[in-house]
């Protein structure tokens, strides 16, 4: 078992601090951990000791992403759900929590900056003045809370500032619902080529965030917590693109057999 101060005392040995800015991965099996308590309490306590963590001068944020957009179904900030597990979506709905306009890639978002994130721009998922590059502009914590580094998504906005060639530009239309009125809304999204192993796989970068000490990581019981800044993400991440294009995904970790 473990107890609230236990996961405080993780984000504080990465380096998280109040007033910071969080991007928060998570799965919610590191609240198995916990005293036995019902679901919802369980939320409550990793939320608070959130809010503990960053102080109220600090931001959370987390992944509301809804692919469905990309098939057709509308789009609404205060009602669609989030895709991306139960703790997202209990955290989208939480009081306080505003959500950005995406359609495909929004986040929820509490504390200061929570209305700049609100109003990120809607016509590129990962391009200038998106929840990403606010991401980027903040210097924010990326973090994964047992659950690996390949989940953080903005290794996308990295993907598309550096102009990989194993993604290209797509533009998805579709139908926008906000205060109750629909809304025709169109936003660009940086695709992968499914005729290549795209897939992310984070293996090199975490190896090399690593060895230079960017990487923070400590122990939430039998589950772990990675963190890196932003900027150490993305200035590692592009170093490894210039000697390996391909070296965010699948394709780039397969050795070269020498001649």
């Amino acid at each position: 078992m473990i107890s609230s101060g236990d996961i405080v005392e993780a984000f504080q040995r990465c380096g998280v601090r109040p007033g910071d800015v969080l991007m928060l991965h998570a799965d919610a099996m590191v609240l198995a951990q916990l005293p036995t308590m019902p679901p919802e309490a369980r939320f409550d306590l990793l939320f608070d000791v959130l809010d503990a963590v960053l102080g109220p001068d600090g931001t959370l944020v987390m992944p509301t992403f809804t692919y469905s957009f990309t098939k057709g179904d509308p789009f609404e900030a205060a009602t669609t759900p989030s895709a991306v597990g139960l703790l997202t979506e209990a955290f989208r709905t939480r009081p306080g929590v505003r959500r950005s306009r995406d359609p495909i890639f929004s986040v929820a978002a509490r504390g200061r900056l929570a209305d700049r994130f609100a109003q990120a721009a809607t016509d590129d998922c990962f391009g200038p003045g998106s929840a990403f590059a606010l991401l980027a502009e903040q210097d924010a914590w990326l973090g994964c809370l047992g659950c690996s580094l390949d989940r953080v998504t903005f290794t996308h906005y990295v993907e598309q500032t550096a102009g990989v060639d194993y993604r290209s530009f797509k533009t998805f239309t579709g139908v926008r619902i906000e205060d109750g009125v629909e809304a025709p809304t169109s936003i660009r999204y940086f695709v992968r080529d499914l005729e290549r192993a795209t897939a992310i796989d984070l293996s090199r970068l975490k190896a090399a965030l690593t060895e230079t000490g960017r990487l923070a990581t400590a122990a939430v019981g039998r589950v772990g917590l990675s963190a890196v800044r932003c900027s150490d993400f993305e200035t590692t991440a592009a170093t490894l693109l210039a000697h390996n294009p391909s070296g965010l995904i699948q394709e780039g970790q397969i050795e070269t057999a020498a001649p």
